[in-house]
């Protein structure tokens, strides 16, 4: 089970760099072709916050099984 974590933690990690890339790209897209469009800004701040969203689920996660990793690694350090 926790190969399958430590797996899935790396491609959420690449998820993260590739939908922040894609959010980046629209936004460029959106700013050129209509800057003062209250909506490019409407969707700037939405990817913005969907931004954060993904990194913060993704630092959660990696805190969550480091600690969980750590606490193991303890126990194993105990019984020896």
């Amino acid at each position: 089970m926790e190969l399958f974590l430590a797996w899935l933690l790396r491609q959420m990690r690449r998820a993260r760099i590739v939908f922040v890339g894609l959010y980046l790209l629209v936004v460029a897209g959106f700013a050129y072709a209509e800057p003062r469009s209250a909506w490019t800004w409407l969707i700037a701040l939405i990817g913005a916050l969907l931004c954060v969203g993904v990194w913060g689920l993704v630092g959660f996660w990696h805190q969550v099984f480091m600690q969980r990793r750590a606490r193991g690694n303890e126990v194993e350090r105990n019984d020896g």
